[in-house]
């Protein structure tokens, strides 16, 4: 039940419903903000960057959910929880804000304001982020293999005029630095970065699971995106994993955990036994926003990921001790 799309489609007919509800390997789906059919307020748009560098995680996005517009930082340790933050707002962007309508092609995106700049600058194979803040500074150059498979999917929900449409990208080299507040972080070879572009209607109401990680190990590179939760899946889970830049789809996940602790062991499983890992958490990164009527709740849970990756011709990766997370995040905005 995996339906993956191979040509270029719009993601949106005239009635504003996706045309083709499934996955892909890199951006096919042709996004138009013109065929939109919402309320005002309804759309969000983001661009959100993850570097990993041994126990250090820095994040990076510019982003807006149509009543507020955000350009924020994140700097924190998983181990001692040291944590600092750079964050600006802009309220009502609505649509003037004109986020790329593709992860792929080359262009910048950037914001300005009285202390601060920011500046995502996409070229063939590689991205330049900066940041000048007041008490925040960040330059961090990414590059990958332009060939390597992604995860793209187009995800409709109930009413048929909301939709998701997500690229991930995990498997950048991550070079250069950040400094925020008090920490600071110099990025070396072997550090990785994540890619999440997401644009969108959905419920005010919403749920999701979100799990990504990337390393080199077993004598190559080696990642995963899992999710569930969110939106209609019948069409396909955005559940994969990536090795040497090949994508391995996987079906629906099979996920076992206490849900009244978050750091006890988490499981997950495919339905074919090709994707099997435990995480042993060591860090919650919590976030809550309260405003207004905006409630939001992420519990990103950052642990070891031990288990197994079986590809197609039946050789098993064993993987151990892979430093990645899980998120399972609760929202009204």
């Amino acid at each position: 039940m995996q339906k993956e799309i191979t040509s270029s489609v719009p993601l949106l007919d005239e009635r504003g419903h996706v045309v083709s509800p499934g996955y892909a390997r890199r951006m096919v789906f042709g996004y138009d903000r013109e065929r939109i059919r919402a309320g005002p307020f309804a759309l969000k748009e983001w661009d959100f960057y993850q570097i990993a560098a041994g126990e250090y995680v820095l994040q990076l996005t510019i982003g807006h959910v149509s009543y507020m517009a955000s350009f924020s930082a994140t700097l924190f340790h998983i181990t001692n929880g040291e944590r600092a933050a750079f964050s600006r707002m802009r309220p009502l962007p609505l649509r003037s804000m004109r986020m790329p309508v593709t992860p792929e092609e080359p262009g910048v995106l950037s914001a300005e304001g009285r202390d601060f700049s920011m500046r995502f600058e996409t070229a063939a194979g590689s991205r330049h982020l900066v940041l000048h803040g007041r008490g925040a500074e960040a330059d961090v150059t990414l590059v990958n293999d332009p060939d390597d498979d992604k995860m793209a999917i187009a995800t409709p929900f109930t009413n048929p005029r909301q939709f998701y449409l997500n690229c991930k990208e995990n498997f950048y080299e991550a070079r250069g630095g950040a400094q925020i507040g008090g920490l600071s972080v110099a990025l070396k070879p072997g550090d990785t970065a994540l890619l999440d572009w997401g644009r969108g209607v959905w419920p005010f109401r919403h749920e999701w699971f979100w799990g990504n990680g990337a390393a080199n190990t077993c004598g190559g590179r080696f990642g995963f995106n899992i999710g569930w939760g969110f939106g209609n899946t019948s069409n396909a889970t955005e559940n994969m994993f990536f090795w040497n830049g090949k994508a391995y789809k996987l079906g629906v996940l099979r996920a076992e955990r206490d849900e009244r602790e978050y750091m006890a062991p988490w499981h997950f499983c495919d339905e074919e036994g090709r994707f099997d890992f435990v995480m042993t958490p060591v860090y919650d990164n919590f976030t809550q926003t309260k405003l207004a009527f905006v409630d939001t709740r992420c519990h990103q849970v950052f642990g070891r990921y031990d288990g197994t990756a079986v590809l197609p011709g039946g050789e098993t990766l064993e993987i151990r001790d892979l430093l990645a997370f899980c998120e399972h995040a609760q929202n009204r905005w």
